[in-house]
């Protein structure tokens, strides 16, 4: 285990709820980190059994998340000073492409698993509403904390309570599904699925998020495979 996701397990152990927020702080304060802060949040979830403390934790997670990206839309703000006006005009370029609605792509790339440092970067070399940016983010952030939340909790309590199986089969096995759903959802070509429910419509929009999911599971599926063909 890397040495920040050391530190990450012992800020949860040490300070809770409080770390949950640190956690997701600190995940997503570094511009394009691959920190899985939402791991973290998955197995701590599963210590959860109550509706209230589930809410809780998805707030905090998310209020934490949302402040962590203030930073990466202040990096924006301080790169604008050393752009070239051929780069700022890039960035305000990109920008225009979601001039019409700019607020749903921060919430959409903030609830759903896409690379938003690439959106949030620019909005803030290109001076974009901080408090519209903030809402939108906080809002997105509380949604995709709290979905991790429910699957660690409810994963938590199937195997628990229904199978009474201990912690230490409990944990491990909530890990490697951890693994396995973020595995599929990084091969999934999300920009491709938004760019179809924006410009093609609902269905067409579904139609692409499930093929997209069903090229992810069979790439999963073939891992094997082609690790044992690469070594031939």
């Amino acid at each position: 285990m890397a040495d920040e996701e050391q530190i990450f397990l012992q800020i949860l152990r040490s300070y809770g709820p409080l770390g949950v927020f640190i956690v997701s702080a600190l995940g997503n304060a570094i511009p394009y980190s691959t920190i899985p802060y939402l791991l973290f949040i998955v197995v701590y979830a599963g210590s959860l059994d109550n509706v209230l403390d589930q809410a809780y934790i998805s707030f905090l997670g998310g209020l934490g998340a949302a402040v962590g990206k203030i930073v990466v839309y202040y990096f924006g703000r301080g790169l604008r000073l050393v752009m070239t006006e051929q780069q700022k005009n890039n960035m305000e370029v990109f920008v225009g492409l979601f001039k019409r609605s700019t607020f749903l792509a921060v919430f959409l790339f903030a609830a759903l698993p896409l690379p938003d440092d690439i959106l949030y970067i620019p909005l803030g070399a290109t001076g974009y509403s901080l408090i519209r940016f903030f809402t939108a983010l906080l809002l997105g952030k509380i949604i995709i904390t709290g979905a991790a939340v429910f699957f660690g909790s409810t994963y938590s309590w199937l195997l628990e309570d229904a199978a009474d199986t201990p912690w230490y089969i409990t944990y491990p096995s909530l890990l490697a599904i951890t693994l396995i759903l973020t595995y599929i959802v990084a091969k999934i070509d999300w920009v491709k699925i938004a760019k179809g429910y924006k410009e093609k419509g609902v269905v067409r929009g579904t139609f692409i998020l499930l093929i997209e999911t069903y090229r992810a599971i069979i790439s999963l599926l073939t891992i094997p495979y082609r690790l044992v063909r690469n070594r031939r």
